[in-house]
């Protein structure tokens, strides 16, 4: 039974605190005004080696209508968070494509260091895997892809000719349409899609059943709500991946899991080796884990950069773990793992709903890394 003093009790109440400030400013909050730290919904967990894990949940899973307005109280429409509930975890899909072409690098499937032209559509013939896994092939952050008419062919085709906004290798720039040419490049190397190679590469091997891409219709009541989007004009989007690039190629490398707590705590047990499968070897883990960049190249951030992963999380202005790895999300998700220690922490919120300059989980990710591996 715990105690006070029992650190699994003190991660619980800590925890608790964190997600029910973080839901409790959503609800009563207008849905217009000045940024605040807030989240309609919002899941925690901390896991430590032989401490147990600790959980919290709070909030509702929908708290503002299509239109903008408030639900009232005890709506149908927005009903209480649970463990099970279903995030869109936005950028941390890129955790698992990163883990997906860890283990083709692994059985020899994929050269990290071989243009990607050999195997597809290039925006320039020079650019390597490695460039893609660590955000130097000198790609546009983003692109308006949803608003190119076609199908995912002619979408894919459109960022096979960006402008490329610096030499490949010469400057880290985060792109997601780098990781979209990722996914693309493993589906071309294996013939599955994304989503079929994740599941039988990193999902279900690590234990991450409830994650995937496209959560069937019927799950849709068990997801989170995100935003009200009016460009491209889905109304609110609820159980469809938030991102508008992804959604528009129907899967891709930068965004569109959906995941449960259980499931994020799993994919960032892989990362510390706790995890039962995928499993790596050492050098493999050393470019996972650790600086990919020359000392000439910069982030412009706090944290460095490994193949897909972030290095080093602050947990104050100015204060940074070096050892710590994972990656945040656009719609206000994190995972964290110290390999130092096997700790493993997550934080699942839709701090985008209902609009995504509304509310920010900034704090609270620093106040997790804290909490978990300060």
């Amino acid at each position: 039974m715990s105690t006070p003093t029992d650190p699994a009790h003190e991660d619980a109440e800590a925890l608790t605190a964190l997600v029910t400030r973080l839901t409790d400013a959503a609800a009563a909050a207008p849905a217009d005004g000045v940024a605040i730290e807030g989240a309609a919904a919002a899941v925690a967990a901390v896991d430590r080696p032989g401490g147990g894990i600790s959980r919290a949940v709070a909030g509702s899973t929908t708290l503002f209508s299509g239109d903008g307005t408030r639900l009232p109280t005890g709506s149908a429409e927005g009903g209480p968070v649970h463990e099970d509930t279903l995030f869109d975890m936005a950028s941390v899909t890129k955790v698992v494509t990163t883990l997906t072409a860890a283990t083709l690098i692994e059985d020899g499937l994929l050269d990290p260091e071989a243009p990607i032209a050999e195997h597809l559509d290039s925006p320039h013939p020079r650019i390597t895997a490695r460039q893609l896994l660590t955000h130097t092939a000198g790609l546009p952050p983003v692109m308006s892809i949803w608003q190119i008419p076609g199908d995912r062919r002619a979408k894919l085709e459109a960022i096979s000719r960006a402008t490329l906004d610096a030499e490949p290798g010469t400057a880290h720039a985060y792109s997601c349409i780098g990781f979209i040419l990722l996914g693309t490049l493993l589906e071309e190397l294996t013939g599955l899609s994304l989503p079929q190679l994740a599941r039988r590469r990193v999902l279900d091997p690590a234990g991450a059943t409830g994650a995937g891409w496209a959560p069937p219709a019927q799950q849709a009541s068990r997801a989170a709500a995100t935003e009200i989007q009016d460009d491209p004009p889905r109304g609110l989007v609820r159980g469809s991946t938030h991102d508008e690039t992804a959604w528009s190629l129907g899967g891709a490398g930068n965004a569109g899991l959906f995941a449960t707590l259980e499931d994020a705590l799993a994919l960032g047990r892989v990362l510390v080796g706790r995890a039962p499968g995928p499993t790596f070897s050492a050098p493999v883990l050393d470019l996972l884990t650790r600086d990919q960049l020359s000392g000439t190249i910069s982030t412009g951030a706090p944290w460095r950069q490994g193949f897909g992963l972030r290095i080093g999380q602050e947990t104050a202005p100015g204060t940074v773990i070096p050892q710590v790895v994972g990656h945040p999300g656009f719609t206000g998700t994190s995972v964290l793992a110290d390999p130092s220690t096997g700790a493993v922490a997550v934080l699942l919120t839709n701090r985008v709903h209902p609009r995504r300059t509304r509310f920010t989980v900034d704090h609270a990710r620093r106040e997790l890394a804290r909490l978990a591996v300060g």
